[in-house]
């Protein structure tokens, strides 16, 4: 039986999507279902990449660390220093910080395009207390029309930083961009022919720059990987299709291009993704979220319990792969388990090995087992088609405010930008 923590063991190093850490994860996880004697489909795609770089802030000689953003080139900036409060004042306050080098708490994901708009020169985003700083990246639509050096500091770095408020400071940026190829992973599992319903699991294997994403995603990867030796031991009545999804943590690319190259037939067969994403947390809370019907959230969480498992659920979007066939009307189940470390300090460096445990990955790896095996192999396929009307508007403002581009929805739209 698969042992989760020597799984993340071979995977201890970070997985950019693209890059050199990409393809030596992908041969990694290809040695495990092989060892399954499953066979694994590359679903190739280009993307705008980068090798994790690193920049510094100056101020009268001195220096603090920051983290650049993703597909951020190389670069020198100069201009004063601003600390601001909330980052959306330049949405208010037009044009009052134009030639600044603006500091804020967080990165809101709306203020993207804006930064560029009111002539902000760089912006530098202040991470939550006790962690190192957040490694973020901007858009692939950023990237090609247009952004602004950004960078990511940690709470503690920041305080002392702030003392240099309305004083030129110079920000410099080190990192190299070029165009690449991911691979998605994708392998089926056959049922017996009940009927055409195909069943997906979905879940991302890259990670940030300088994070070996034990938690994030190393958590999707061990529950992916068990069921597919499961699957492969006990043959379902119906199909299933288990994705190792690229290019999470830059967009969701990854399972953007796959549902767009094989709509068609999602739209025909598929009845129910369940998307793994964050667990291993020793000490943690375990999670349902439906993005769904109410109905399938009362499903989900009723066999769970009748297989011994107490989850916390609730119907809601993700922030994660489910969302491009959620887009599309396809029900979600989003699986993860929060409230340790590793948890706490995704997308930073402590998402390491010294804060999961094996125990921590079981309650996921067995939630996904249960479910799979009952929705593969009910007499009639047990989940309602339907979302809830609540989830369409967050989907929308979700959509828009992640990509910067209007989303392609099976409804009519109800949010603007």
């Amino acid at each position: 039986m698969l042992n989760p923590y020597n799984v993340i063991k071979n995977l201890d190093f970070e997985r950019i999507a693209g890059s050199e850490g990409e393809k030596k994860a992908l041969e990694v996880i290809t040695h495990y279902l092989e060892q399954f004697g499953i066979t694994a489909q590359y679903d190739a795609f280009e993307l705008f990449g980068f090798d994790a770089g690193n920049a510094e802030v100056e101020c009268n000689g001195r220096y603090f660390d920051v983290t650049p953003f993703g597909l951020i080139e190389s670069c020198t900036v100069k201009g004063t220093l601003v600390m601001v409060e909330n980052p959306d004042i330049i949405t208010v306050n037009r044009g009052a910080y134009r030639g600044k080098i603006l500091m804020g708490y967080g990165y809101p994901g709306k203020i993207a395009s804006q930064l560029e708009e009111q002539g902000v020169v760089a912006y530098i985003a202040i991470g939550r207390p006790q962690r190192e700083a957040s490694s973020l990246s901007i858009r692939q639509k950023n990237y090609q029309e247009g952004y602004v050096p950004s960078v990511s500091i940690s709470h503690e770095e920041a305080l002392k930083l702030m003392r240099f408020t309305q004083e030129e400071v110079t920000l410099r940026i080190k990192q190299a961009i070029e165009r690449r190829v991911a691979n998605n992973i994708v392998i089926d599992i056959l049922g017996k022919g009940l009927d055409d319903n195909l069943t997906v699991a979905v879940g991302h294997y890259d990670t940030v720059a300088h994070s070996c994403g034990a938690s994030d995603n190393g958590g999707g990867i061990v529950a992916l990987l068990a069921l597919a030796e499961h699957f492969a031991k006990h043959q379902p009545q119906r199909d299933l299709r288990i994705i190792f999804c690229s290019g999470e943590e830059l967009g969701l690319l990854g399972s953007k291009h796959y549902v767009e190259e094989n709509l068609d037939e999602i739209k025909k067969r598929v009845g129910l993704v369940v998307n793994i994403d964050v667990s291993g947390d020793s000490i943690g809370t375990d999670r349902f979220i439906v993005t769904g019907c109410k109905e399938l959230c009362g499903y989900v969480d009723g066999s769970a319990r009748e297989a011994g498992l107490f989850f916390k659920t609730d119907v809601d979007i993700y922030s994660s792969d489910s969302i491009h066939f959620a887009k599309h009307g396809i029900p979600a189940v989003n699986i993860a388990r929060f409230g340790g470390r590793a948890s706490n300090l995704i997308h930073t460096p402590g998402d390491n090995l010294k804060n999961v445990s094996r125990k921590g990955y079981l309650s996921t790896m067995n939630a996904s087992i249960n479910l799979l095996d009952r929705v593969l192999n009910s007499p009639i396929y047990p989940v309602k088609e339907g979302m809830d009307s609540s989830l369409q508007e967050k989907m929308e403002k979700y959509l828009w405010n992640s990509t910067g581009e209007k989303p392609e929805l099976d409804w009519t739209p109800k949010y603007k930008q």
